[in-house]
């Protein structure tokens, strides 16, 4: 009998393409992979890897019950959401994740109005990065999350079922007396001079300011680099410094003024969650929340 649990590793693997990967996205060790790998290979009888100087490589038969497991994988998902679906309530726990801006406008009143419509139904928030929210979910952590669509493939799988629910305009924020608080709109090159405060690197906030302000042809002088957005407005609002957030993650109660900033895009947000599992009524319930307070 092969074990599911190999099969999602060995899907990970294919997708993923190195042990080290596939333990990173899976929060287990690289031996703990390897040895889990070789008792996959062990009960299907046949060669699944290959090595070919120090990497890894599946062999056709591999490959071939890599595709396959997906359609297990997804067919398991498939069947609890049957077996769910023969109750008329939405019942169960749903582990929702969302980035820090999305929680308080969007996740919050999502859970509250599904406790007065569903009271069966137990919702379970994590506050996790846009980059690590897609991984969660094919550890099985997640079962929805509310993320960023980046356009870099990420969430493009056959695993994955995603639902657009709004776009978010990134805003100039600048302390309330700034020369260019009268502004309707901010082009970037004007804010070339000024201290920036930023969100820190390696996040998507940390990694894309950075990135265009070099395109407008500056680099931007770090006053200070903060994971709360509430300290980094009131780093803005107290020091004069300036930042580019999320129209999302500007609280309105803070004495900074938010303008739109030209040419850049706005950030499309989402929920995804394993394609399988999203037919649960449970998860149908929590995503139709989602996007009823996203329209409103």
């Amino acid at each position: 009998m092969l074990n599911v649990w190999r099969l999602r590793i060995l899907d990970v693997f294919e997708r993923t393409g190195t042990v080290r990967a596939t333990a990173d996205e899976l929060a287990l060790s690289p031996s703990a992979v390897s040895q889990q790998l070789s008792a996959l290979e062990a009960e299907s009888g046949v060669a699944l890897f290959e090595r070919r100087g120090r990497a890894l490589l599946l062999t056709p038969a591999g490959a071939a019950l890599a595709e396959r497991s997906r359609d297990v994988l997804e067919s398991l998902d498939e069947i609890e959401a049957e077996l769910s679906d023969a109750r008329t309530e939405p019942t169960g726990k749903v582990r929702l994740g969302g980035f820090a801006s999305s929680l308080s406008p969007l996740l919050i009143p999502a859970v509250r109005a599904l406790a007065s419509e569903h009271p069966r139904l137990e919702v379970e928030l994590l506050e996790i990065e846009p980059r690590e929210a897609v991984a969660a979910l094919h550890q099985g952590r997640l079962d929805l999350a509310v993320t960023v669509d980046e356009a870099d493939g990420t969430l493009v799988s056959p695993a994955l079922s995603v639902t657009a629910l709004s776009s978010d305009p990134l805003m100039a924020v600048l302390p309330a007396g700034h020369p260019l608080a009268g502004h309707s709109s901010i082009v970037l090159a004007d804010l070339a001079g000024e201290r920036w405060a930023l969100d820190h690197e390696g996040t998507y906030l940390g990694d894309l300011v950075p990135r265009e302000c070099r395109r407008a042809g500056f680099e931007p002088r770090v006053a200070g680099r903060f994971s709360s957005y509430g300290v980094l407005l009131a780093h803005v609002a107290a020091t004069d410094s300036v930042a580019v957030l999320p129209e999302l993650a500007v609280d309105p109660r803070m004495p900074v003024v938010a303008r739109p900033v030209t040419a850049l895009a706005d950030r499309r947000i989402v929920v995804a969650s394993r394609r399988g599992a999203a037919a649960r009524p449970a998860l149908r319930a929590v995503v139709d929340a989602l996007a009823l307070v996203a329209r409103s």
